[in-house]
């Protein structure tokens, strides 16, 4: 025996040791065993075959021999001069004598075309003679005129299964009638009976459909019954041939058949599975005793020689073990080359395993300090204990150790981030899985704490969760952040609103002044010039402060669609109305789409005529005086799309690309004289896609015009709803009409203005006022301002909802709050209209001269 200080010693390698064993055990006896018992059976078995193949032919010749030898009976019969005088008592006796000759267990019956028995021979005389049986034997052997052996059947009389060779009854020259020799299936027994079979094997005669007409064995069982169904089904494609099949009472056995080419009948020789090779038992059994004694002398060689591996084997265990422990490993005794080889290196796997330990403790140490500055653990979870072992960069999270998960809730996590923990984690270890959750967290010094809390599922080779592991980070700070952008998005959004209300207040009283000079200096040219230079501006003001309201609203996703089904054509038409005026006074050229039928999709057609207003805005706006703008409508490719193009300045390719962001803008001339907040585009692609649609921007650069197509899918099979019938517009009568509104000049201009339009009017600058006014003044329609300082247009509205003499006057609140929430508020308060500073005239008009 020699230590394993020189690994390179001369003891045989183990592959040598054990490929002597492998030589000594399988070699000399297994490769000969199996190849000679392979060649032996091989050769029994076809010779069985071949004599087998050989039985079956001659039997098929035996059963055509037996058939026709019947039917030159029956045509012998046929031509009896007896039958043809219909004499049946003389041509009994020749029957009777043609049956004898073929050895019993036949008869003899004459049947017409209907299958009625005209003559049966084993019938008494005059006794009734079965009808109708089996026609489809008959009429083919009397129509053709020629003999036919049929198939199995059951015959009237004998009520059991009889196969017959017909053969037509010429009378006068006419076939008349089908003479047939039946065969009973001990007829087909006997015949095989005769026959010198080996014992055990199983023979049947079947007709040509595969149902047997005689068996040597059980023939009273299975006679009249279809044969095994792997055979019936081979029958179909094959006439003769050789496969393994379960004969009809379940006896394994390999099948011969043959089909006669003249009578289509097939024999069939099942031999036992049992039976095959028997002859070859001897050889084989000589053979087990020689590869027996073979495996003992091999055995017993390799009892001595694995001794020695397995004592070399063994040595090797108490240094892989020190190795495993990080000890210092013995050195073995050992027997053969590779176990020295092995041997000395789990020596030097221990050195380097030392060295590694060294180094991943500093990496851990590295990692543990990069955790605590993260403030990231890991954790891991044991579903039995409920034990939870950490990392240290715990404690910079929660400022103290972990407790086990139950003792959790309420201490270092908030109780109804605990419950959430506690289903996740139930879930995880009965169903495996992770998650991903944001908890709320407890400090030790009782300060809440944001955590990201991650884990997953520890299966084992079957696939149960047997722990769960997973890692928390310190997120806190993170979401300080996020609520500070959330709450400074609040308030910008309170910001825009209000500066809308209040933009709003000083564009009222103009607005109504400019309608107020266009109404009452309807001559005066100047003064009516000038009074729509004022609307034009005023609207462009207040157009402006709506898509600065609405691009916040729809990026935050606050709006909601009236989802309908809208023709494009209709959208793009009730657009280019709300242009017109613009495209006029910049003297452009406005072409419509052309004529077509209808460009059907799902949409917000008040938002939809937004988006192509925008577009067609932005078109008129930046082509200079004298421009062609065109709008077109397809429908293509399961898309309605409307391309609005011009031959403007057009837009270099950074603008093209950035120019659906918010705030995005061309060069500005030092005029400014183009206008805009860079909002307009940034809607239109919001709202479409709010649609479900896309829109894009094409320009060949400065100078050469530019094309945007808004595409929406095509709602096909969808129908437009009916549109709404407007009643004719009544006649406009006085109507007393109460404005309440805190700012002077807004009140007192619309008061104007209302009178110009034919109504009596008084003015209430406090909500105070105005219910003191009302009851004296009876009005029939209230215009309020919402943003009242003493009682809010709201509660003033249900006050004077509340009185008798203002219980059904016609409440309007007129207000620079003009968000969808607001409109809904004024509706709730018992408000009729809802209109947004400054007020169009003439929907206020229609408003106040409703029928009273």
């Amino acid at each position: 025996m020699r230590k394993t200080s020189d690994p390179s010693a001369s003891s045989p390698p183990v592959r040598l040791l054990l490929t002597r064993l492998v030589l000594a055990c399988l070699v000399p006896g297994v490769v000969a065993a199996t190849l000679f018992f392979a060649y032996q059976y091989r050769e029994s078995r076809l010779q069985q075959e071949r004599i087998t193949v050989q039985t079956a032919h001659a039997l098929v010749q035996v059963v055509d021999n037996h058939l026709f030898r019947a039917q030159a009976v029956a045509q012998t019969l046929a031509r009896s001069v007896a039958l043809a005088e219909l004499d049946f008592a003389r041509f009994r006796l020749e029957a009777r004598a043609a049956v004898e000759t073929l050895g019993g267990n036949t008869n003899v019956v004459v049947r017409d075309r209907d299958g009625n028995h005209v003559f049966n021979a084993l019938a008494a005389p005059g006794a009734t003679l079965p009808r109708a049986d089996n026609p489809q034997h008959v009429r083919p052997v009397i129509e053709s005129g020629t003999p036919l052996i049929s198939n199995v059947f059951t015959a009237a009389m004998l009520k059991r299964p009889t196969a017959a060779v017909n053969v037509p009854v010429f009378i006068d020259g006419h076939p008349r009638y089908a003479l047939a020799v039946s065969i009973m299936p001990e007829y087909f027994t006997q015949m095989l009976l005769d026959q010198p079979l080996p014992p055990g094997w199983i023979v049947a005669i079947l007709d040509s459909a595969g149902v047997v007409a005689g068996r040597s064995q059980s023939p009273a069982r299975f006679v009249g019954k279809a044969a095994s169904p792997s055979l019936v089904a081979t029958l179909r494609t094959h006439d003769d041939g050789v496969l393994e099949t379960t004969t009809l009472e379940g006896v394994k056995v390999l099948t011969v058949f043959k089909r006669s080419p003249q009578t289509r009948w097939v024999v069939a020789i099942g031999i036992p599975k049992d039976q095959m090779g028997v002859s070859s038992a001897v050889p084989v059994a000589r053979l087990a005793v020689g590869v027996s004694l073979l495996f003992a002398i091999g055995l017993a060689l390799a009892w001595y020689m694995g001794g020695r591996i397995a004592r070399s084997v063994q040595a090797l265990i108490a240094p892989a073990a020190a190795l495993g422990r990080g000890t210092p490993a013995p050195a073995p005794d050992v027997h053969f080359r590779e176990a020295e080889e092995v041997a000395h290196a789990i020596g030097q796997a221990a050195r380097v395993l030392e060295q590694h330990e060294a180094m991943i403790k500093a990496r851990d140490e590295e990692l543990d300090q990069a955790h605590r500055l993260a403030k990231f653990g890991n954790w891991l979870l044991d579903p039995r204990t409920g034990e939870v072992a950490t990392t240290g960069s715990f404690t910079e999270i929660y400022g103290r150790d972990v407790p086990p998960f139950s003792q959790q809730r309420g201490v270092i996590l908030a109780e109804e981030s605990w419950d959430r923990v506690d289903a996740a984690t139930k879930e995880i270890i009965s169903s495996g899985g992770s998650y991903d959750l944001e908890l709320e967290g407890i400090h030790a010094s009782g300060r809440r704490i944001w955590v990201n809390a991650k884990s997953e599922a520890v299966l084992d080779q079957e696939g149960r969760t047997i722990a769960v592991r997973g890692t928390v980070q310190d997120i806190t700070e993170r979401k300080q952040h996020e609520e500070a952008l959330r709450l400074a998005d609040q308030r910008k959004d309170e910001f825009l609103a209000m500066l809308a209300h209040e933009l709003r207040n000083p564009l009222a009283p103009i607005a109504a002044a400019a309608d107020l000079l266009r109404i009452t200096q309807e001559s005066n040219g100047t003064v009516r010039n000038a009074s729509a230079i004022i609307a034009r501006q005023v609207k462009h003001m207040s157009a402006l402060i709506d898509d600065l309201l609405d691009v916040s609203r729809v990026t935050r996703g606050l709006v909601t669609l009236d989802m309908q089904p809208v023709d494009m054509r209709a959208v793009v038409a009730d657009a280019i109305e709300q242009v017109l005026p613009l495209a006029a006074a910049r003297k452009h050229a406005l072409a419509r789409p052309a004529p077509g039928g209808p460009a059907l999709v799902m949409g917000d057609h008040k938002r939809l005529v937004q988006v192509l207003t925008n577009l067609l805005n932005n078109a008129i706006k930046f082509t200079p005086p004298g421009g062609r703008i065109e709008v077109g409508v397809e429908v293509s490719g399961g898309e309605a799309c409307v391309a609005v193009s011009d031959n403007g300045i057009g837009m270099p390719p950074d603008l093209v690309e950035g120019a659906f962001e918010l705030f995005a803008q061309g060069e500005r001339s030092p005029d400014r004289s183009q206008g805009g907040l860079g909002i307009g585009l940034a809607l239109v692609r919001s709202l479409v896609e709010l649609h479900g649609g896309h829109v894009t921007a094409h320009s060949r650069g400065p100078g050469h015009g530019s094309r945007f197509t808004v595409c929406l899918p095509h709602a096909q099979g969808q129908r437009m709803q009916p549109g709404e019938t407007h009643a004719s517009a009544p006649v406009c009568t006085p109507a007393r009409v109460l404005i309440v509104d805190d700012n002077a000049d807004a009140a007192h201009t619309l008061a104007m203005l209302v009178r110009a339009l034919g109504h009596e009017t008084e003015v209430a600058l406090s909500s105070a006022a105005a219910l003191e006014m009302a009851p004296a003044f009876a009005p029939q329609a209230c215009l309020l301002d919402i943003g009242l300082p003493d009682i809010d247009g709201y509660e003033l509205a249900r006050r004077l909802r509340a009185q008798p003499v203002t219980a059904h006057a016609w409440l309007v609140a007129v207000t620079g709050y003009g968000q969808e929430q607001d409109r809904a508020d004024a509706l709730a308060a018992g408000f009729d209209a809802h209109f947004v500073k400054p007020v169009d005239t003439g929907r206020l008009a229609q408003v106040l001269a409703r029928e009273r």
